[in-house]
């Protein structure tokens, strides 16, 4: 955090300081590959680290002057602060329970979903412990990203930020674009829209704006996956982030949004299923080797 911190305030000093923040937080992506016997610390510190990076570059680019203390809130929080409402009207606190309430359920849910991800499902004979290992993984995944930026949410409302919405209830998506674009981890889905979708689309290349956001989010899940478990595993990572372009083109050009509601819903989480095992077993690599170590 102190390093986050400290490339965040160099971003502010002029065009030479951002250069050195910028250098500085590249450099520092190589520290997860040095932690070793650690999977689940390498992932989290990986995805930190990219994620000050980003932001960085997002300050040094931006042309209106930021104070030393936002920088210093930019570094520590996981969305964007320009997005949030202390910008306008500075910290004013409140207690959430309601969110913290449902980010502990959600974790529960996600920590019994691993559970059986990982101990129930090596005990149960072919094909049901494959279906049993990639159900509860992905309930897994779904509720502990819930649970985490939900977490998140209190936490920040706690301290007097007001961030966006960061996770809008995907189940409800009734297609692929709404899953992506509307409603999944709003946080990483918000910066890849601003910045790689909409300059693309903005311009008339609609298609290659979505497949740079998705190349874009293949390249981070790869880094993180690979610094945790290992190339093999972070190319599976990116596969599936790029097998939704194709699907996301075939769900344009099909008109899918005239489809009736559960063709639609069909059609969604069907292919969220079908493509999952590219993310739900290196996700669950890194979390074996965490209980490993």
């Amino acid at each position: 955090m102190a390093f986050a911190c400290g490339i965040h305030w160099l971003a502010g000093m002029g065009r030479a300081g951002a250069r050195a923040g910028i250098c500085l937080g590249a450099v520092a992506l190589v520290v997860p590959l040095a932690i070793s016997d650690a999977p689940v610390l390498r992932a989290g510190i990986a995805l930190y680290l990219l994620w000050s990076w980003f932001k960085v570059i997002d300050l040094a680019r931006e042309r209106v002057p930021r104070s030393a203390s936002f920088r210093a809130i930019q570094a520590l929080v996981i969305h964007d602060l320009r997005r949030d409402g202390f910008v306008r009207t500075g910290a004013r606190p409140e207690l959430r329970l309601g969110i913290l309430t449902s980010a502990l359920g959600a974790a529960a849910i996600a920590l019994l979903a691993l559970h059986l991800a990982l101990f129930e499902a090596p005990r149960v004979e072919q094909p049901g412990r494959f279906v049993l290992r990639h159900v509860a993984g992905l309930a897994f995944a779904y509720f502990g990203v819930d649970a985490m930026l939900r977490f998140f949410q209190f936490v920040y409302r706690s301290l007097g930020l007001k961030p966006p919405v960061f996770h809008d209830h995907p189940i409800l998506s009734a297609s692929l674009a709404e899953f992506w674009g509307r409603r999944w981890n709003r946080v990483v889905g918000g910066w890849l829209f601003s910045t790689f979708y909409r300059p693309l689309a903005a311009r008339g290349s609609r298609a290659l704006g979505m497949l740079a956001a998705f190349v874009a989010s293949a390249l981070l899940h790869l880094y993180f996956t690979w610094s945790a478990v290992g190339l093999r595993w972070g190319l599976w990572m990116a596969a599936f982030f790029i097998l939704q372009v194709p699907l996301l083109l075939l769900e344009e050009r099909w008109q899918q949004h005239k489809w009736p509601a559960p063709l639609r819903h069909l059609w969604t989480f069907g292919w969220i299923a079908v493509t999952s095992p590219l993310f739900i077993e290196p996700l669950l690599a890194i979390m074996q080797g965490g209980f490993a170590s």
